[in-house]
């Protein structure tokens, strides 16, 4: 009786322990969408002891083990947050977008704090060739080399660590800098044409008539024409240098912690199926953003998250007049294709226009343009799918018109 009461005590204790899930902190986003920091339970996972589910398995640079649950704290962190917010994307492709190529895909390795540059051939670039940091990358599947022993690879996703670098260290490739530049340019060479034209008209007038006190044409006149000029050219040349004077003096970005860019990434292969791995362009990095806009339930990405990202994000709201450059691959991830893939999903409604983008992606193609490409793409699906393509098309063919295209 004793031992028939000792055996029914160890099971009471038992059972409930054996149903209890192990919680993990995360980065995740408010319904104010700010960053947070909360526990939560990480679906399908295979293994009690680390992070190696039945779709992902998270691993620490180029490791085949997944990465221990006992493991450096803020490793777990890290690893834990990628996890999270990849099956949050999957479910979104799988269950609510029904891709079928999605669900087929097998598991995929996903490796953070992973510094090697990817090579087709090795998988791994040499760990000295030019160390990565502050990106992700979504990279295709390999056959893998025999001869170096090197073996075949899936799709994976790459979370390079984050390191704090010096503005003068950064490619001075912003676009809005860019941009506020080219517009600024143009004013200077208006500025100096009509300075020009009024120093030569007052100079001409003192020279003849001599100088007309209470006219204002005074040689004091003539030479505060040629200051402005002066002033704003001096404003043109050293635009760059006070920009650094003035801005954040160090950036950096831990994007294994950015709900929004491992969105992002994901997309990226949840699109695979058409838009190939190869390359980044505007058309490929906008549809990316398009869907992590998507997943997060934001037309803002990689926002308010300070603590991980200091760089600007993206927002879709940003109204911008097409220019040449966005077709560079310079630009390729500007917001300006989220921004107007988000427009057409408002003109076409929220649950249309969300679909639409899906089956746009298999009207374009990895060296698509966005004026010829994008455009063509986005009234060939509308002819397609749309249920008044006539009067749609019209309405898209205006947003385009008003974007510059």
């Amino acid at each position: 009786m004793k031992k028939l009461l000792i055996n029914l005590f160890i099971l009471a204790v038992s059972l409930p322990l054996q149903g209890k899930t192990e919680r993990f902190k995360v980065v995740a986003r408010s319904e104010s969408h700010r960053a947070v920091e909360e526990k939560v339970e990480l679906a399908d996972l295979e293994s009690k002891t680390s992070f190696d589910g039945k779709y992902f398995k998270i691993v620490k640079g180029k490791d085949d083990e997944a990465i221990p649950f006992n493991s450096d704290e803020n490793l777990v962190f890290k690893a834990a947050t990628v996890y999270f917010h990849l099956t949050k994307a999957r479910d979104y492709f799988v269950h609510h977008l029904k891709s079928q190529y999605v669900a087929s895909l097998p598991k995929m390795i996903i490796r953070i704090e992973h510094k090697n540059q990817f090579s087709e051939l090795g998988h791994f670039a040499h760990d000295n060739l030019d160390p990565q940091f502050n990106n992700a990358l979504t990279v295709p599947a390999g056959k893998g080399l025999s001869s170096r022993n090197i073996k075949p690879w899936g799709i994976e996703i790459w979370f390079r660590p984050q390191k704090k670098i010096h503005i003068s260290e950064l490619n001075a490739n912003n676009l809005q800098s860019q941009e506020f530049k080219v517009l600024m340019r143009g004013f200077r060479n208006q500025i100096h044409m009509q300075s020009l034209q009024r120093f030569l008209a007052q100079s001409v007038n003192i020279l003849i008539n001599g100088t007309q006190p209470g006219r204002g044409l005074t040689l004091d006149s003539v030479m505060r024409t040629a200051g402005s000029s002066l002033i704003m050219e001096f404003g043109y040349q050293f635009y760059d240098p006070i920009a650094k004077a003035t801005s954040r003096k160090n950036y950096w970005l831990d994007t294994a912690l950015v709900p929004e860019i491992i969105y992002h990434e994901f997309a990226h292969a949840a699109l695979s199926d058409h838009l190939v791995l190869s390359r980044s362009t505007a058309i490929i990095e906008g549809m990316a953003d398009f869907f992590a806009g998507q997943i997060a339930g934001s037309p803002k990405l990689a926002k308010r998250i300070k603590k991980y990202n200091t760089f600007n994000g993206k927002n879709a709201k940003r109204k911008q007049d097409y220019i040449l450059q966005f077709e560079m691959s310079e630009y390729a991830n500007t917001d300006f294709v989220f921004g107007l893939l988000w427009e057409m999903k408002t003109i076409l409604g929220e649950k249309p226009g969300e679909s639409f983008m899906f089956e746009l992606r298999k009207r374009l193609s990895t060296e698509g343009t966005i004026r010829s490409d994008l455009v063509e793409g986005l009234l060939q699906t509308c002819n397609d799918i749309c249920q008044a393509p006539f009067q749609d098309k019209i309405t898209i063919l205006k947003a385009l018109n008003y974007r510059g295209l």
